[in-house]
């Protein structure tokens, strides 16, 4: 009787609640804390046109992001977006100034980026090298290869139909914001719903024990990268349409933010765990952080400053989790 009578309730709706706060991304607290923040900081923030200037800026980087998260879920990393966005930028906006059809520009601009995944993949599964050595040799190959192909050339006044893509306006929301959340609807769907996103967190998880089930290991890492790559293609699009022109230092130092949001919103660097909704937060609360400084007239380096000292705090954050939940490296 007496032990029926003090297993209460309470404690198991205690115990309910504090399971759904558990699952809640702790990011959507820090971006609340941040509104809450600013809204005392700066009467400019919460303006309609500031707000869709964080839409549009964070667009970019959340395409991109999308493809990263696959690749850091598989236990890898792609240190080459920024400068495959140069290098891809590059090639659609020539294309385009020298004639070519738009439609078809940007198509060859996505196989174009399938085509850097895709050495990418076979130069870490093939030949062995550390995805981290492999993307940093490529990120420093595109952008030399950029440089000397366009020298000091600079590519403007690309036609409407691109202009659309990165300052269009549907029903006030920016067009690189509706690019973005359909490329986050897509990474969602493959990421938990498709063999792909099943075989990429398990492929981050064991990779041995994939490969005994009869999965081609090195085929799904091509692909991840391959995908990486359409994200880097379609971002580039977006980002030469708002900036109508292309410049061989296109995509500059775009890593840092992208893989600082994939790591912030919870993807984990070790792998067989990710979030598309937890990149999305990430990205978002890097754009806020920004765009904040700005207001308050921060320096500059200060940003990068406080974007690094973030990422270093989201790796300490998740080895903590990691160390807590006894999993080994």
């Amino acid at each position: 009787m007496s032990s029926s009578t003090n297993d209460t309730r309470p404690s198991g709706q205690e115990t309910g609640i504090l399971a759904v706060l558990g699952k809640i991304n702790p990011l959507i607290f820090v971006l609340l804390a941040l509104y809450i923040l600013m809204l005392i900081m700066s009467d400019r923030f919460f303006s309609f046109f500031n707000q869709m200037n964080i839409m549009r800026q964070a667009s970019v980087f959340l395409i991109i992001a999308i493809g990263q998260t696959f690749v850091i879920g598989s236990r890898g990393i792609d240190l080459s977006v920024g400068s495959a966005v140069g290098a891809v930028g590059c090639f659609m906006a020539s294309l385009i100034a020298w004639g070519v059809p738009v439609p078809f520009a940007l198509l060859l601009g996505v196989l174009m980026g399938m085509a850097i995944g895709l050495v990418n993949g076979l130069v870490i599964t093939k030949l062995k090298v550390n995805p981290l050595i492999a993307t940093l040799g490529m990120m420093v190959a595109l952008r030399g290869a950029t440089h000397y192909l366009m020298g000091d050339q600079v590519v403007t006044r690309l036609p409407a139909a691109v202009q659309y893509l990165g300052q269009g306006i549907v029903f006030g929301i920016p067009m690189p914001a509706i690019i973005a959340a359909m490329a986050a609807i897509v990474g969602y769907w493959l990421f938990f719903h498709t063999r792909f996103g099943r075989y990429t967190l398990a492929i981050g998880s064991n990779e041995g024990a994939v490969g005994l089930v009869g999965i081609s290991v090195d085929w799904m890492k091509i692909k991840i990268y391959m995908f990486q790559g359409v994200c880097v293609a379609v971002a580039a699009a977006v980002l030469i349409g708002r900036l109508n022109g292309a410049s061989p230092d296109l995509g500059l130092n775009y890593e840092l933010h992208i893989i600082a949001g994939v790591v912030l919103g919870g993807t984990a660097l070790y792998g067989g765990v990710g979030s598309i909704i937890g990149t999305v937060l990430g990205i978002l609360t890097i754009g806020i952080v920004e765009n904040a400084m700005v207001l308050i007239r921060a320096d500059f380096h200060l940003q990068r400053v406080l974007i690094g000292a973030l990422l270093i705090a989201a790796v300490a954050y998740q080895n903590y989790r990691r160390r807590k939940q006894g999993i080994g490296e």
